[in-house]
This record gives C-alpha cells, sequence and structure tokens, in this order.
C-alpha cells in the first residue's frame, strides 16, 4: 500500500525524512528475508528542527545525499514516507459493485465528503481490506441482504507531495514510492500479528499514536508532544544551555527508579510529558471501540518506538498506569544483520522503525 509507486528495485532504500533527522536504511533479500547492507542517520539541532526540512527542499535534498553517500549507499531506488500530521486517513464501508470503476467512483464520492482538501487538490490510495460483507441492521432490525467492502483511504496534498518530488531529485535519488509513515511502523513493528495493537511513536517534536487491526491502521493521531518538550522544560528548570540539557536528558535512566514516587518510577521530570499523553492514549482507545467498522474493539498491547521511546521508565509507566502490556518495539527482529552490530542497532533501532518499514515496502 502507498501513493504511488514503480517497479521493484535490487535492493531496498528506506528515506525518513523527520522533524529533526533523516535517517536511511538499506536492505537487500536473501531467501526471502531482509538484510542489512547499511544505515545511516543526521540528526540536527533541536533549533533548526522542525517545517525547515520541507520549507527548504533543496537543502534538505542535498542533506539527503549526504547521508546516502556517507553511509555507502548503492542504490538510488528509495521508499519516503508522509509523516501522520500531513495525511488524511479513513476506513469506509461501501456498498458492493462489481465494475471497479464503479467502486472507486463511490469511494471518492464519500471521501470527497471528509477530506480537508478537494480530492483534485490530492493525491490518494484506496485499498480494499476484505471481501463481501453483509450490512448488519441496527438492533431490533432485519439484517439486510445487501453487501459492503471496507475500504481504507490515505491521501495528502499534491502540493505537499511535490517537495518530496523536489528533495529527492536534488538528492538525485529516484522516488520508488511515497507510502505513509503508519504503514511503514506496521511492516517493522507488527508484521503479520492480528491483533489489536496501539503504536506509540514518540519523537523530537510529535508523538504519533495509531491503533491497528489486522495490520490496518483504524486511528491514526499525530499531537504536538515530544522529547523537546523534556529539554526546554530541564533549560528553563536548569538555566542550562540546550546542549547541556540533552545530555542531562540522555542521563535520566541512570537516575531513574521508584524511589521518584511516580507509576512505574518514572522521573518527575518526565511527568509534564507523560500526563497529557496517557490522557491521548485514554482517548485514542474510546474512538476505536467506538469505531462501527472494527471488529476487535480492545486494543491488547502497546509498542513504544521513536528517537524520544528511550527516555527511561516510559514503558513502565505506561504499563502501570494503563494497567496493560507496554514494550519497546525491536524494529529489527526481522531483519538478519551482522553480530556485532547487535548492541549499536538495538539502540538505535527506535529512531530507524520508519526507514526501516519503508526498506521492507517492496519485499513485501
Amino acid at each position: 500500500m502507498g501513493l504511488f509507486g514503480k517497479k521493484k528495485p535490487k535492493s531496498f532504500l528506506g528515506v525518513d525524512i523527520g522533524a529533526s533527522s533523516i535517517k536511511i536504511v538499506e536492505f537487500e533479500s536473501k531467501k526471502g528475508r531482509a538484510t542489512l547492507l547499511t544505515y545511516g542517520y543526521a540528526e540536527l539541532p533541536s533549533m533548526e528542527a522542525g517545517d525547515t526540512m520541507f520549507e527548504d527542499p533543496k537543502a534538505t535534498g542535498a542533506l539527503v545525499a549526504r547521508v546516502w553517500k556517507e553511509a555507502g549507499c548503492k542504490s538510488t531506488s528509495a521508499m519516503a514516507a508522509l509523516p501522520t500530521s500531513n495525511v488524511f486517513s479513513t476506513i469506509l464501508s461501501i456498498p458492493e459493485v462489481k465494475d471497479k470503476k464503479l467502486r472507486q467512483a463511490a469511494v471518492d464520492a464519500e471521501v470527497e465528503k471528509l477530506t480537508p482538501l478537494p480530492l483534485s487538490e490530492m493525491i490518494t490510495q484506496t485499498t480494499f481490506l476484505d471481501g463481501k460483507k453483509e450490512k448488519k441492521g441496527k438492533k431490533g432490525e432485519p439484517k439486510t441482504k445487501q453487501k459492503t467492502f471496507r475500504a481504507l483511504v490515505t491521501g495528502s496534498a499534491k502540493t505537499f507531495i511535490q517537495k518530496y518530488i523536489e528533495i529527492f531529485k536534488v538528492a538525485k535519488l529516484s522516488l520508488q514510492a511515497i507510502d505513509t509513515e503508519s504503514l511503514a511502523l506496521i511492516r517493522a513493528l507488527i508484521g503479520k500479528d492480528k491483533g489489536a495493537i496501539m503504536i506509540l511513536d514518540i519523537g523530537s517534536k510529535r508523538t504519533n499514536i495509531m491503533i491497528v487491526e489486522k495490520g490496518v491502521p483504524f486511528v491514526s493521531r499525530s499531537i504536538n508532544i515530544g522529547g523537546n518538550t523534556v529539554t526546554q522544560q530541564l533549560v528553563q528548570a536548569m538555566k542550562v544551555p540546550e546542549a547541556e540539557a540533552e545530555r542531562i536528558k540522555r542521563d535520566l535512566g541512570m537516575a531513574a527508579s521508584t524511589a521518584s514516587g511516580l507509576a512505574g518510577g518514572l522521573p518527575k521530570v518526565l511527568e509534564p510529558i507523560m500526563q497529557p499523553l496517557v490522557n491521548e492514549i485514554r482517548y485514542a482507545f474510546q474512538l476505536y471501540a467506538g469505531m462501527e467498522l472494527a471488529e476487535v474493539k480492545e486494543v491488547e498491547k502497546i509498542i513504544v518506538t521513536g528517537g524520544s521511546s528511550h527516555l527511561p521508565r516510559v514503558p513502565e509507566y505506561l504499563a502501570e498506569t494503563l494497567n496493560m502490556n507496554v514494550y519497546r518495539g525491536d524494529p529489527w527482529a526481522r531483519v538478519v544483520y551482522p553480530a556485532e552490530l547487535a548492541a549499536v542497532l538495538e539502540e538505535i533501532g527506535p529512531r530507524m522503525s520508519v526507514a526501516i518499514g519503508l526498506a521492507m515496502r517492496e519485499m513485501e
């Protein structure tokens, strides 16, 4: 599933352009398994981070090219992902129509009512999720004989997608496909698990909350909470430079313990970021439970990922507060790589999740 695509390359390059970093992963397929060829990433100071990555395609394209070269990549065919905050996504139920053109027209007619922009200003992708189903009547009413299809529709503004095209043109890479962060994370962290799972992607500036059922994103939300929030709190509270605050933040895990008095031993400095995040998680649970087209209704576990998921005691805090299983995701779990890289890859894994999922895209 992706917004557009071309012929499969020989090796697979995933490029994740984030708010404060660029990550690249290159795989090849050996006996049907993703095998790591190389990887690379570049971090930007938080003062340079944000929308500037897309406001200046030339500078971003040059940075992508630099990371690609320094990593020793070979493939020039790249997969990229649209950030969740710039993606429209919905799941529709439409009556069965045998003619494909008429079926797509029915989808477009429904989507037109929901999109923030006219369809003529967007690029959308429709994926039909399942076969024919009888449409159930309301309680006390007889079932109708009408059969329906569920369709996942994703899309983004043409103007925003054009920025990606410009970035990769400057980088001299062939943009093989544009996907979404949600679908990339599903590939990297969930695979073929058919349960109802939440992915919590904690970045530097934003956190993406997604609930996946049978490999399909039913709930996708993006909120302005991230690791930089903690950094700025340390800057203000301790009157230290930003670089020093970043170091202190990374050292929090050394001091984190149950002595903090918070659930899971969460350091107190993280409480202001975690309390609103828990509220958003609970709201996402409510949204999912109320979705008519969802089948499972109850989330069974949470997978935490993203560059700021290394913040200490976050899984433990969420597990105790929400009374459910919470894990840090391992995007390398289905990847073959040299044993001597295990320690390094484990450390950087959370920040590479989207890039890994993108590199896996054409191997499905």
